[in-house]
């Protein structure tokens, strides 16, 4: 059988590890459709693909047993990443999409206000949450199932994706 044609990456480890590099190069540039289109792909398919295929027995056991909005976060990127690789989602696609809308960048809170400059901004079933915001929850997510030698998902974690999934219509 011939070996699968990848470029030098092959455990969930070395992805996670790009996965931080995309994350620096867009601290530097938060408002890059170019690098948040590869980080959008680079998490749904480490998330959606790698665990599952080269996850060990604990990695891939975490990552089914997310809480329901970590799991949100994953589908999510699911979701921007399909429809930024194909231009668009199909009929089964968009039956599961979550995703409402993404904004070109603009400053839409204090943080891109002070600190980051224009951010992009994801519509999720009533909750707006930043770039930055999905970008740290989705490390830290991924930092859980594939490093951590604690059991349960981390309390802070929690609290991290329940402000970045807060709704609109609760501020």
């Amino acid at each position: 059988m011939t070996p699968a044609p990848r470029l030098g990456l092959d455990t969930c480890e070395e992805l996670l590890g790009k996965l931080r590099w995309e994350k620096d190069l867009l601290e530097k540039q938060w408002d890059s459709p170019y690098l948040a289109f590869n980080f959008a792909v680079t998490a749904n398919h480490l998330f959606a693909d790698w665990i599952k295929s080269v996850g060990n027995k604990t990695q891939r056991q975490r990552a089914n047993r997310l809480p329901e909005l970590a799991k949100k976060l994953f589908f999510a990127w699911r979701d921007v990443a399909n429809a930024s690789k194909h231009w668009s989602l199909d009929s089964n696609a968009r039956k599961k999409q979550i995703v409402s809308s993404v904004s070109g960048p603009v400053i839409g809170d204090w943080y891109a206000y002070l600190i980051a400059g224009p951010v992009i901004y994801l519509e999720i079933e009533g909750a707006r949450p930043s770039l930055p915001e999905l970008v740290s929850v989705t490390l830290q997510c991924f930092e859980w199932i594939l490093e951590s030698t604690e059991n349960e998902f981390p309390i802070e974690l929690t609290r991290g994706l329940n402000s970045v999934f807060r709704s609109l219509s609760k501020e």
